[in-house]
C-alpha cells in the first residue's frame, strides 16, 4: 500500500474478526430470490381468523432458503388461491399445555447481551455500568463471572436479598419490584432448586445477583442495569409460566387436492415469572376465535403475497457476543471443536475489549446496533 502500516493481530481478535467478515461475504454474495406466500381469512360462526398455506410434506434440504410455506412460482400461488376462494374448509385444532421457565441468573455476558438488544448499550458501557454497580454502590455481586448459578450454601442470602428487596425502600421505578419480592418471601418462593443452586456450574465467580444493599442514589442508567439485574433474580425463583399452545390446521379439499393452512394460538394461562416482567395479560393476537367441532369454516379471502429472500442481518454487539461465546460450534475439525468447547474465544471479561480494539483498529465500524467490517478487515 505504499508504505508500511500497521496490523495488529491476535488470537481472539483475529478469529472474531473473521467471523464478522465471513457474515460479510454472505450477505455481499446473497442473491435475492422472489417468492410468494398465499394467506386466507376463515370465516367461522365465531368470528374469523387468518390461516397461512404451508406443505406438509416439506423436508428441510439443501436449499437454505425454502420453507413450507413458501412457494418459488406466482403462478402456483395464484392457482392455490383461484381453488380455495369461496370454499368450505375442515378444521383440525391440537392444543398442547407448554411451561416456559425463567431466564437463569446472569452472567457478563449474557448481561452485556440483553443490555445491547433492550437499551442499546455496548458491550464496555455493560461491563463500565456493572462495574460501577459493584465497586462504588455495593449494589451487585462481582461482574465479571461467567457462571449463571450460585453456590449450593446460598440458600440463606438469596433468602435475604429476597427480603431486603421486599422490605427496603426502592427508588422509583424499582419500587414495584418490591411487591413481587414480597410475594417470593410470603410464598416461600426462595428453594434449593438445582437450576440456582449449582456447585458444579460456579467457577471461580457465581451469577451476578443484588446485594444486601439496597440502592441510593445511582444514575438513570445505572439504575436501568441495576433492574435488569433485579428482575432476573426474583423471576428465577417464581414458578414457570403456563400456556395453551394450539395448532390449528385447515384443510380445504378442491379438485382432488388437499390445502392446508395453518394457525398458530397460544393463550397465557398462568402468568408465573412473566408477572415480574408486568406481562399478567394475553397479547391480543393470541386469543383463536373457537370453532366448534365438525364445524365447516368459509375461505372469505385469500391473499397471494410476492416477498424475497433477505440476506442474513449484521452482527450487533449482542449477536457477536453470543458468537463468540459460542464460536467452538463453527468449527469443522472435531478435535479443534471439542478443545473449544465450552470455552468459546476470550473470557467474560474481555470480550467487550475484543470488540472496541477491533474498532478502535478501525477494523470495524459501529453504524447505530450494527458493527460493519471495514476494507482492512478484508485485507
Amino acid at each position: 500500500d505504499g508504505g508500511f502500516f500497521l496490523t495488529t493481530v491476535c488470537r481472539v481478535q483475529t478469529p472474531t474478526l473473521s467471523i464478522v467478515v465471513e457474515r460479510e461475504e454472505k450477505i455481499r454474495k446473497h442473491v435475492s430470490r422472489p417468492y410468494w406466500e398465499v394467506k386466507a381469512t376463515f370465516l367461522a360462526a365465531a368470528g374469523s381468523y387468518e390461516g397461512k398455506w404451508f406443505d406438509p410434506k416439506y423436508k428441510k434440504g439443501e436449499d437454505a432458503d425454502a420453507r413450507a410455506d413458501r412457494l418459488w412460482d406466482a403462478k402456483t400461488a395464484e392457482a392455490i388461491k383461484a381453488a380455495c376462494i369461496g370454499q368450505t374448509a375442515t378444521v383440525v385444532d391440537e392444543a398442547k399445555p407448554s411451561t416456559q421457565a425463567s431466564g437463569l441468573l446472569y452472567d457478563l455476558t449474557t448481561l452485556q447481551r440483553e443490555a445491547n438488544g433492550r437499551f442499546g448499550f455496548s458491550a464496555k458501557t455493560t461491563l463500565q455500568l456493572a462495574q460501577a454497580l459493584y465497586e462504588k454502590h455495593k449494589v451487585l455481586t462481582y461482574p465479571r463471572t461467567d457462571s449463571r448459578a450460585l453456590p449450593e450454601d446460598y440458600l440463606q442470602v438469596a433468602k435475604d436479598t429476597m427480603k431486603m428487596l421486599a422490605t427496603e425502600d426502592l427508588p422509583g421505578p424499582l419500587r414495584a419490584l418490591s411487591a413481587h419480592a414480597k410475594k417470593a418471601v410470603k410464598e416461600g418462593y426462595v428453594k434449593p432448586a438445582k437450576r440456582v443452586f449449582d456447585n458444579s456450574k460456579v467457577s471461580d465467580h457465581f451469577a451476578i445477583i443484588p446485594t444486601l444493599q439496597a440502592p441510593k442514589a445511582l444514575t438513570e442508567i445505572e439504575a436501568k442495569l441495576y433492574d435488569m439485574v433485579v428482575k432476573r433474580f426474583i423471576a428465577v425463583f417464581y414458578p414457570s409460566a403456563e400456556f395453551m399452545v394450539t395448532t390449528r390446521i385447515s384443510t380445504v379439499k378442491a379438485g382432488g387436492t388437499d390445502h392446508n393452512f395453518q394457525t398458530n394460538g397460544k393463550v397465557l394461562v398462568n402468568p408465573g415469572w412473566l408477572a415480574v416482567y408486568g406481562k399478567e395479560a394475553q397479547e391480543d393476537d393470541a386469543n383463536l376465535v373457537a370453532v366448534a367441532p365438525g364445524e365447516k369454516v368459509k375461505a372469505a379471502d385469500v391473499d397471494v403475497l410476492a416477498l424475497k429472500t433477505k440476506p442474513p442481518a449484521r452482527y450487533t454487539e449482542a449477536t457477536l457476543l453470543s458468537a463468540m461465546e459460542g464460536a467452538g460450534k463453527l468449527i469443522d475439525d472435531d478435535e479443534l471443536r471439542e478443545a473449544m468447547r465450552e470455552k468459546g474465544l476470550g473470557t467474560p471479561a474481555t470480550r467487550a475489549q475484543t470488540i472496541e480494539g477491533l474498532i478502535n483498529e478501525k477494523y470495524m465500524l459501529r453504524e447505530g446496533r450494527e458493527l460493519i467490517p471495514t476494507a482492512k478487515a478484508f485485507q
